[in-house]
C-alpha cells in the first residue's frame, strides 16, 4: 500500500512538472513572439521592437540584441585588427545604467561605481560635460581604463539621458593592448547614433 502511494504521488508531480513546463514553454513563446524584429525603413533607419528608431552604423558593425542577463536593450560590435592583436569596439543603448538618482551627475558617480566591476581595472576619468540629448538635458563622461596585468586598455564614454523621469544611456567601449591605439572614427560614429536617436511611444513607465 505505500509503495503504490509512492508511486502515485511520483507520479502526480511528474504530470505536474510537465504541465509547469508545457505552460513556460507557452509563455516564453508567447514573449518571444511578441518581440518584433529590427525593420529596416526606407530613410535608412532601423525600426526596433516598433519603439525605437535610429540609424545603424555602417558595415562590418553588427547589431546584437539584449536579454534579461545584459545590461542593454541592443548594440553594436566591431572587431579591430590590432598588430597582431584582437581588439574590439562595442556600444550600447540601455535602459536600466547603474545606480538609482535621478540626478544625472550622481547617477553618473554610482554608474561608475559598477560599470567595470568585474575586472580589474584603474579608471581615470578624461572629460565630464554638459550635452543635448533625447531633446533634453544630458551629461557626457569620457573615461579610461587599464589592466596593468593583463596589458590592456579600454576607452569609454557614457552618455545619460532622460526618458520621462528615468535615466537611460548610451555606452562605449573600445579594448586596446597597451601599445595599441585607439580608432576616433568609433566614437564619431556613436555620437551620431546618440544624436539621432528617437522613441516611437511612449514606456511603459511613461504611461503610468
Amino acid at each position: 500500500m505505500k509503495m503504490r502511494k509512492l508511486v502515485q504521488s511520483w507520479y502526480f508531480c511528474c504530470v505536474a512538472v510537465l504541465l509547469l513546463g508545457c505552460a513556460t514553454q507557452s509563455a516564453f513563446q508567447e514573449k518571444s513572439s511578441a518581440i518584433a524584429l529590427p525593420e529596416l525603413t526606407q530613410r535608412g533607419t532601423i525600426v526596433f521592437n516598433g519603439e525605437y528608431e535610429f540609424t545603424p552604423p555602417p558595415a562590418p558593425w553588427e547589431m546584437l540584441t539584449g536579454t534579461k542577463t545584459t545590461h542593454y536593450v541592443f548594440a553594436f560590435y566591431r572587431k579591430d585588427n590590432e598588430k597582431g592583436h584582437v581588439a574590439s569596439t562595442f556600444f550600447a543603448y540601455d535602459e536600466e545604467p547603474f545606480g538609482f538618482s535621478r540626478n544625472l551627475d550622481e547617477r553618473a558617480q554610482e554608474c561608475l561605481k559598477r560599470y567595470f566591476s568585474a575586472s580589474m581595472l584603474q579608471v581615470t576619468i578624461l572629460d565630464q560635460k554638459k550635452v543635448n540629448i533625447l531633446g533634453g538635458d544630458g551629461l557626457a563622461v569620457t573615461f579610461e581604463g587599464k589592466d596593468e596585468i593583463k596589458k590592456i586598455k579600454v576607452r569609454s564614454k557614457l552618455i545619460f539621458g532622460h526618458r520621462g523621469e528615468r535615466v537611460v544611456a548610451f555606452f562605449i567601449n573600445q579594448w586596446r593592448s597597451f601599445d595599441g591605439s585607439y580608432n576616433s572614427n568609433a566614437f564619431d560614429i556613436f555620437d551620431r547614433f546618440a544624436n539621432n536617436f528617437s522613441y516611437l511611444r511612449k514606456s511603459f513607465y511613461e504611461t503610468l
